[in-house]
């Protein structure tokens, strides 16, 4: 019987792959709006395997290295909230998870890593 457990929990994790727990996630309001309050992530948008920049202004604006604007928040369940205000992609208003490992920061988009980065000051 171990055996056959052990497969299977070897077949659980071969499985997940890259996936992320749900408690992984950052969820904590006060320290998510920390983290991202007056820090610029730079970093790769993996959709389009393409280089982005995003500056998180304590003021609750935000502005990618292309100089598009947003507003960004952070939701009660400790998710990152932005929604574009000019640019390609005006109007789209989207909440997101994080996950942190030092200044390293993914952000995932239902379940689905978008982007990732590292995080500076």
């Amino acid at each position: 019987m171990a055996p056959r457990i052990t497969r299977l929990a070897l077949l659980a994790v071969a499985i997940s792959g890259g996936t992320v727990a749900a408690q992984d996630y950052l969820r904590d309001h006060a320290e998510v709006e920390a983290l991202l309050s007056g820090a610029t992530l730079s970093g790769i948008y993996l959709r389009s395997q393409s280089a982005y920049v995003l500056e998180f202004h304590p003021d609750g604006s935000l502005v990618d290295g292309q100089g598009a604007s947003a507003r960004w928040w952070v939701s009660d369940s400790g998710q990152y909230c932005r929604e574009w205000l000019s640019g390609r992609l005006a109007g789209n208003k989207a909440c997101m998870d994080l996950t942190r490992d030092g200044d390293q920061i993914a952000i995932y988009s239902n379940g689905n890593r978008v982007a990732e980065g590292t995080l500076s000051r």
